[in-house]
Formats: C-alpha cells, sequence, structure tokens
C-alpha cells in the first residue's frame, strides 16, 4: 500500500494526551486533520488551541465511539486514519487502587475496545474510499507483563501477551489484567478483520508504554492517562522504588504514529513505543532534582536492580533509522512543568 505523505488524516481521541500531540505533529508536517470528538466544546479547544493551525484543523463530532457506524461520515474524504481513541467506562464492576481508577480500568472496557478497533476498520472500508492507511494506537500491554516474565526473556513486536488471556475471566480480576486483555484482544481484532475482510488500505498498530512529556490537552479535574496515574503515586508511599513498567515520551509516541504514516514499508506492521524499563523512584529523582516536592527523596535510585527483563524497539529503528527517543529527564522535567504550572504538584 503506498505511503500517506500529504493530504486529510482523521484523527480520533485527539483530545487525549497523545492524540492532541499527534494533531500538532500533523499539522507540522502539512497534513489537514479532522478531529473526531464528542462534542464541539472539544473540536472549538483543539482547534484555539494552535491558533496558527487556522484552516488546518476541523473538527465532526462523534459522541459515542461504540454506536455501530458511529465513524462512518468522519471517514469521508480523509486519505488516512489515527485512531486513538479509547471506550470510556465508569469503573462499576470492579473496585480498583487509586492508581486504577487513574486509567478508569474495569471490565466493561473489553467489548467496547474490540468493537472500537473494528468499528472504524467497517467503517472505512464502507465509507472511506481515499482511505489508504490506518494506524491504530494499542499499547505495550498487548505486547508483554514484566511482571510475570523470567529473567531470560525478552519483548519485541513478534510477542504477544497471551498470559492475561488466560487470567481474566471474571469480575475477580485486577483492573490492570482486564486493562491489559482489552488491548490485547482490541488489537488482535483489528488484524483479523483486515485478514478476513481484505479493504483497500492497510493497517499498522502502534504498542506505547507509559507515556511523559508536556501536556497540552485540555484537562480539568482529573487529569487521566498515565499523567493522572503519576499524580496518584504521590499519595503512596509504598511506590518509591517499585517498578513499573517501560516508558516513552509522549512526543516520541506522536511523531512515530505520523512516520508510520508515510513508511511504505510498514504497513501490516506492529510497531512498539518504547524506552526502557523504569520504577517511580526514576521519576521521583529527576523531579526532585529540579526542586520539586516529590516522594523517594531519602531512596534515590531504589528500584535500579530489578531491571531484568529486556524490551526492545528495534523496528524503529528499521524503518526510522534517524529517530532518536528523549531521555527520562527530559520528559519527566518537562512534564513537571506543567503539573506543576496547573497546580497538579509542588
Amino acid at each position: 500500500m503506498p505511503s500517506v505523505t500529504s493530504g486529510s488524516v482523521l484523527v480520533t481521541g485527539a483530545s487525549g494526551y497523545i492524540g492532541a500531540w499527534v494533531v500538532k505533529y500533523l499539522v507540522d508536517q502539512g497534513f489537514s486533520v479532522v478531529v473526531a470528538i464528542r462534542n464541539d466544546q472539544q473540536g472549538e479547544f483543539i482547534k484555539n488551541r494552535f491558533p496558527e493551525y487556522k484552516g488546518k484543523v476541523s473538527h465532526i463530532n462523534v459522541p459515542d465511539i461504540q454506536q455501530e457506524g458511529a465513524y462512518d461520515e468522519a471517514v469521508k474524504g480523509v486519505d488516512a486514519i489515527i485512531h486513538t481513541a479509547s471506550p470510556a467506562c465508569e469503573c462499576r464492576s470492579i473496585s480498583a487502587s487509586p492508581l486504577a481508577h487513574a486509567f478508569c480500568l474495569c471490565s466493561e472496557i473489553i467489548g467496547p475496545a474490540v468493537k472500537g478497533a473494528t468499528g472504524i476498520l467497517k467503517s472505512a472500508q464502507k465509507f472511506g474510499t481515499n482511505v489508504k492507511r490506518v494506524v491504530l494506537t494499542s499499547s505495550t500491554s498487548a505486547i508483554h507483563d514484566y511482571q510475570y516474565a523470567g529473567d531470560n526473556v525478552s519483548f519485541d513486536e513478534n510477542v504477544w501477551n497471551t498470559n492475561v488471556l488466560e487470567m481474566v475471566h471474571d469480575k475477580s480480576s485486577s483492573p490492570w489484567s482486564v486493562y491489559q486483555t482489552a488491548k490485547t484482544l482490541a488489537e488482535k481484532a483489528a488484524f483479523a478483520y483486515v485478514k478476513d475482510n481484505q479493504p483497500a488500505y492497510d493497517l499498522v498498530t502502534i504498542q506505547p508504554s507509559y507515556n511523559y512529556g508536556p501536556i497540552i490537552h485540555q484537562t480539568g479535574k482529573e487529569l487521566g492517562s498515565t499523567p493522572g496515574m503519576f499524580i496518584s503515586t504521590f499519595a503512596s508511599p509504598d511506590t518509591t522504588g517499585k517498578l513499573i513498567g517501560d516508558w516513552v515520551d509522549v512526543r516520541d509516541t506522536a511523531e512515530l504514529h505520523v512516520l508510520a504514516l508515510q513508511n511504505q514499508a510498514i504497513g501490516g506492521e506492529r510497531l512498539m513505543t518504547t524506552t526502557g524499563l523504569f520504577a517511580w523512584q526514576d521519576l521521583y529523582d529527576v523531579l526532585n532534582d529540579v526542586g520539586y516536592d516529590a516522594p523517594g527523596k531519602d531512596t534515590k535510585g531504589a528500584g535500579k536492580n530489578k531491571r531484568n527483563v529486556p524490551v526492545l524497539n528495534n523496528k524503529t529503528f528499521k524503518y526510522f533509522p534517524e529517530f532518536k527517543y528523549r531521555s527520562l529527564e527530559e520528559s519527566v522535567r518537562e512534564m513537571g512543568v506543567d503539573l506543576k504550572a496547573r497546580g497538579y504538584i509542588n
């Protein structure tokens, strides 16, 4: 399938942490963007956030992304789709921890996540006559769960998180396992749809890890996403030395979504965006070093001895050899500036 280097791109989830950065990178590279959002207010915020993009960003309302044919109108006339949206839920089914509540992880997301991934593909096949490529945001959760890995196990894009599929059977499952299951099954369903239906477009999936970095999306009382999860740890003193997983700067994730449109050879591939493993203490160390009142002031460096599971991002450099990931210090420092400016941390 030809690459998409110009034209119009539909972005779903553009009001979110990753989606807002995707919009910025697209317009900066000359694309026009249609953002699918829930209401006019979100659409106007995105357009006003970057006044220099006037005439380059338009919006279409999609109030319920789980509804059958939700994207039928949105896909018309665009040349590509970047689908970052995920279904929301109300956390009614599982009594989640504060960390889990930041992601709103409940069992109700599994079915909607699968339907959301395949629904936009169906709309694109029926009505997106110009669509050449769909880039779908998945998660490293669809690849691995480092907590259950042995010392000699490594992870890359060829691996699927099959362990979690065996763990989730009922509402007693942990919220995190439910989230991982939703991401794994949704991505598998997307590839299955393309294989079974042979649409005119091809599919690329992106697996970001925990995203950190500056915040440009609209925020309110609740941040949501990874920044919200990070904020919740400030009230959890037992997190200082805890190994969390792998991380990436949100700008790198967004840029790789856009680069995935422009590379012909990457069609049909999975692309994991990750920089390496981290413990909460690593984030605290960065923030404390630049004067923030973060936990872990007396436990600097805690958790470093737990990093024994290689997480490989070889495909990034195979397809984009000039690409460079940002450092944890840069990412967390700049996120800290934004969080402090918004009053989330001191």
